[in-house]
């Protein structure tokens, strides 16, 4: 992924979040009166683009395609509003999804099949209109990718990394969100796979 994309990338999801004003959010079953209050477990969806940079063998390759995944995570907002303040949330998240993703070139095939990982996803929470809420957010996380290749020298492969990025979903009644996020992946070398991730996804949330 080019770097002017990454920037472009990374600059629209930051502005996103500038044109709020904390405020109240309307009414939720979550019998609160501010996202801040949030806190609960929440289930999800989304789909997005990978470009992976990797040296596989002693070839480059750019592994790049479509994701499909599912999440599952639990929001802390209420705990860290009473413990810290100032509108800061967070939330510990798990997901897997399964990618199209895949070069070809005279070496050989080069494929990733599925990926699973863990995040913590610290943020805060702005509002505007009722019942609405914005909630930027940084990703720190675990993330293991299943790739195969046909390259002399690699192999199948799972590769464990480091998951770096930033978000923003916006929340309607405290229930239903749309979020869309980027992050970059360090992978681990592996049995001739070297590979760097950069992810763009945008998913669906619903809060319980």
């Amino acid at each position: 992924m080019h770097t002017k994309t990454i920037l472009a990338a990374s600059a629209a999801l930051i502005a996103l979040a500038l044109p709020f004003n904390p405020a109240h959010a309307g009414p939720s079953h979550h019998n609160s009166d501010s996202l801040t209050d949030q806190t609960g477990l929440y289930v999800g969806g989304f789909g997005g683009y990978s470009w992976t940079d990797a040296d596989v063998g002693a070839s480059d390759a750019d592994i790049n395609g479509a994701d499909l995944g599912v999440f599952i995570g639990y929001t802390l907002d209420a705990f860290l509003d009473r413990t810290i303040g100032m509108g800061i949330n967070g939330a510990i998240e798990a997901h897997y999804a399964w990618s199209n993703a895949d070069d070809s070139n005279s070496t050989g095939d080069t494929e990733k099949d599925n990926e699973w990982g863990v995040s913590f996803r610290p943020g805060m929470s702005f509002f505007n209109y009722e019942p609405l809420g914005i909630k930027p957010y940084a990703i720190l996380g675990y993330r293991n990718a299943e790739f195969d290749s046909t390259v002399a020298g690699a192999g199948q492969e799972n590769l464990d990394g480091f998951e770096l990025g930033i978000g923003t979903e916006l929340i309607a009644y405290g229930d239903y969100g749309v979020r869309l996020d980027y992050s970059h992946v360090f992978y681990g070398e592996e049995n001739g796979i070297d590979a760097d991730e950069n992810d763009l996804r945008l998913g669906v949330a619903y809060h319980f």
